[in-house]
């Protein structure tokens, strides 16, 4: 499983750089929301923002499925179909609502959350694996806040998940940078 992450590091930082631009997007955006006029095309933006960052990222867990070798690479492909078939039926859809919006919005961020953790335990003998338990977190306590909090006014919605999308990029990118560096590790010789 460590050698599939570590082979794959640079997916989980295109990732954690994606959704680090998502959240600062929701940033510029929760701070457009003055009026109705501004306020409803600022909606306009959440919702292709979180649709670009669901099709992206479904494409990179396909990707990174397609190019790892490892035993989990169906359940990887899986994950990325859904969250790839879910941006682009939201992207198509004319029923969409803001209240439907902020239900996907914690469904991904509760899917998450119990996938980076479950990942984490897999890695449990690297300390590493803190940084997923940290991002598994923040996604189940974001998933848990919007439950209690979706009926909030729109610009502290938005600005509350760019605050998690900034937070969960960075955390991502920097678990990134440490596969990357047991990747130079690995690929050393052991001396006989």
């Amino acid at each position: 499983m460590l050698r599939d992450a570590v082979a794959s590091w640079w997916l989980l930082q295109v990732r954690g750089l994606l959704a680090f631009a998502f959240g600062a997007c929701l940033f510029f955006l929760a701070g457009i929301m003055q009026g109705r006029f501004t306020t409803t095309i600022a909606l306009v933006g959440v919702f292709l923002a979180f649709v670009g960052y669901l099709i992206a990222s479904g494409a990179l867990f396909i990707f990174g499925a397609l190019v790892s070798i490892g035993t989990r690479a169906r359940f990887w492909a899986g994950v990325g179909a859904i969250m790839l078939a879910l941006g682009l039926w939201l992207f198509l859809s004319d029923q969409l609502t803001l209240a439907w919006l902020v239900w996907f919005m914690i469904a991904n961020a509760l899917g998450s959350g119990m996938l980076e953790i479950a990942f984490s335990r897999a890695l449990k003998r690297h300390r590493e694996a803190i940084l997923l338990v940290a991002a598994g977190l923040a996604s189940l306590a974001v998933a848990v806040v919007l439950v209690i909090g979706r009926d909030a006014k729109a610009s502290s919605l938005v600005s509350g998940l760019g605050i998690y999308a900034l937070l969960y990029g960075t955390v991502l990118v920097l678990f990134s940078l440490r596969l990357r560096s047991f990747r130079k590790h690995m690929h050393r010789p052991h001396p006989a």
